[in-house]
């Protein structure tokens, strides 16, 4: 197989792989958390002490349950799914022959428990729901049916079978979770008047309602009771994560966490922002680095492995690129403790070694946290990151794209000039794409987030490679020369042009992901004071980037092709040895390949991490690339 027909092949593999690496079966699991709180909470309503009280809610309830054991039926196989299964067939057969509401929401609970635990969180929030925005969009948009404090009594809800949902219930309140409400905000219950708001309200909006429908039911007492809680007893802001806060009930915390974990969740429904700091990734990061040092202590190497790259990337991670636009090099102080916490596991490092190097890394994170409370960023820092984050992650793309431009403007080759220009639009189409996926529909975890940059990185590092040494071996050969004077569309293949096409789409696209990363966080690290200065950042690299492709052009188009071959094949090359550190970094950090730390500095712009894996492969990598390029020095002269 040539080199052409594997990146032909590895192109649409690596783009669905980008676009598309959460489970695809996450909507099916949001629909049937919603059939199953909607069973749990609505039975009462159909059958009361084993007697039909509403044909028609009878009737829902019969459907709903069926269509719940067919659901779990049709989802892919994991470890629990037959015990999921044997659960949604009992909450079928519950229903037909009119069991007792507790034994209905006894199943119903287990049911959305097992749902979570086996297959995940499929959706949150993407930032702190505006309840006093969700407050008037609730008059506007629900209160007719709903009534305007949310007690189901509302005028155009008084001919409605079944009535609408009184929030204020206490009861319903236990039994649904803010993704159920979620889901049935976005995709209505059929058969009810309940419509579906996916069109008519955007996602921030849904999840605004949800919070503020979901705390209808919390009282005074218990928002308190609730802080104070979650204020002060340890281990609840670690128990009470974002995810847990969407996808638990509040029986369910009752049942698995006691009264004040409970308290505690109808706090954080009535004042969710509570749970939108950094602070929040930091405390995890804390409570996970803990559980690795008690586990190695134990004697668990796998459960502390796990629990110590859980609290790099479930946790660190998640304010990494936050801490990189206001400290860059805090934020390579405590990338390098997080992997000498994992490279002393690994390496079975006694136990008092391996706390050492906890200690270490919780202290790193104590500093991140202090630099990270401040009120922002000021306008010159915001400008500084702004214009160097486009700035740098650009500038490797561009130097990519614009030296294989050159090259076919100046052979006047046509064909091959529009491939590439295909390859960088498709990028940025592909980036535009993720930015709209990361923002609306799936949530990046950091393991995603550092596996997409690392497979991007070590394929372009791989491809430059390649095209960095035909453009050297070419560089002398006068018969190649020869062709390039002619016309190159007729010397360059069909398999060739693809690769030129596939470099231009990589090259940027890993670029624009990594862009993408850090504009999130550094939005979070603005005030309206200073957005301007984003912009005036962005523009700035825009401008800058624009200079140097002009020169870039201009120099190159001045250049004995020989010469510039000569020059633009260093370029690929060196940046190929970049993109592969960069690459197996990401990996390392997903826990995807061991880290073995070395004493070496870190040196962001060339790639180098201080680990013996990355810098083993940079330096085979030059040495390959050394030796051939003396070889085909030596062909060339004989």
């Amino acid at each position: 197989m040539t080199f052409a027909q594997i990146t032909g092949r590895l192109f649409p593999a690596l783009l669905a792989f980008i676009c598309f690496s959460q489970p695809v079966f996450a909507s099916n699991q949001t629909a049937l958390v919603q059939l199953v709180e909607y069973v749990g909470a609505d039975y009462i309503n159909a059958v009361v002490d084993g007697e039909i009280v509403s044909a028609d809610e009878y009737a829902e309830m019969t459907e709903f349950s069926a269509l719940l054991a067919e659901g779990v039926a049709n989802l892919p196989d994991a470890a629990g799914k037959s015990e999921l299964q044997s659960r949604a067939d009992s909450l079928q057969q519950a229903v037909s022959t009119k069991a007792s509401e507790a034994q209905i929401k006894s199943l119903a609970q287990a049911i959305r428990a097992s749902l979570v635990e086996v297959y995940g969180i499929p959706v949150a929030p993407k930032q702190a729901p505006d309840l006093e925005k969700a407050a008037t969009l609730y008059q506007t948009q629900c209160a007719a049916c709903h009534g305007q404090n949310g007690q189901g009594d509302g005028p155009a809800g008084v001919a409605l079978e079944p009535a609408p949902t009184d929030f204020t219930e206490v009861a319903r309140y236990n039994g649904r979770s803010l993704l159920g409400l979620y889901t049935t905000i976005t995709q209505g219950v059929e058969g009810t008047g309940m419509a579906a708001y996916e069109g008519a309200l955007s996602d921030e909006q849904r999840w605004a309602l949800a919070f503020y429908v979901g705390a209808k039911a919390v009282d005074q007492d218990t928002a308190e009771a609730g802080q104070q809680a979650f204020a002060t007893i340890p281990g609840m802001k670690t128990g009470l994560t974002l995810d847990a806060l969407v996808a638990q009930a509040p029986e369910d915390v009752l049942d698995s966490q006691g009264p004040q974990a409970y308290a505690a969740l109808g706090y954080l429904r009535a004042n969710p922002e509570a749970l939108f700091n950094k602070n929040r990734f930091i405390a995890l990061s804390h409570a996970k680095l803990q559980q690795a040092d008690e586990a190695y202590q134990a004697g668990d190497q796998a459960a502390a492995k796990a629990a110590a790259l859980s609290a790099y990337l479930d946790g660190f991670e998640m304010i990494e690129q936050q801490l990189a636009a206001v400290d860059g090099e805090l934020l390579r102080a405590a990338e390098a403790r997080f992997m000498a916490v994992r490279e002393a596991i690994d390496r079975h490092r006694d136990a008092g070694e391996v706390s050492l190097k906890v200690t270490s890394a919780s202290e790193v994170l104590d500093d991140a946290a202090a630099v990270l409370a401040g009120d922002g960023l000021s306008p010159a820092a915001t400008l500084s990151a702004s214009f160097f984050i486009l700035f740098r992650e650009g500038l490797e793309a561009l130097l990519v794209v614009a030296a294989l431009l050159t090259f076919t403007r100046k052979a006047n080759a046509a064909r091959a000039t529009r491939h590439i220009h295909l390859g960088w639009i498709g990028a940025l189409v592909a980036g535009g794409l993720t930015w709209y996926v990361a923002n609306t529909l799936i949530h990046f975890s950091g393991a995603s987030r550092e596996m997409t940059e690392g497979v991007a990185g070590i394929v372009a590092a791989l491809i430059l490679f390649y095209v960095g040494f035909w453009m050297h071996s070419n560089s002398n050969s006068q018969k190649w020369l020869g062709y390039i004077r002619d016309q190159v569309d007729s010397a360059l293949g069909n398999g060739t042009v693809w690769v030129l096409t596939f470099v231009s789409f990589i090259s940027v696209y890993r670029e624009i992901f990594e862009t993408i990363l850090f504009y999130q966080a550094l939005w979070s690290q603005v005030t309206p004071l200073t957005q301007p200065f984003l912009f005036y950042g962005i523009a700035a690299a825009l401008a800058a980037l624009a200079v140097v492709c002009v020169l870039f052009f201009r120099i190159g188009m001045k250049l004995p092709l020989s010469l510039f071959f000569r020059v633009t094949s260093i370029v690929l090359l060196v940046l190929s040895v970049i993109l592969l550190g960069k690459g197996i970094a990401a990996l390392q950090e997903a826990g995807m390949i061991s880290a073995f730390y070395l004493a070496v500095p870190t040196v962001d712009w060339l790639g180098v991490y201080p680990t013996i894996q990355g810098v083993l492969a940079q330096v085979i990598a030059v040495a390959l690339g050394a030796m051939l390029w003396l070889r085909g020095n030596k062909a060339s002269t004989e």
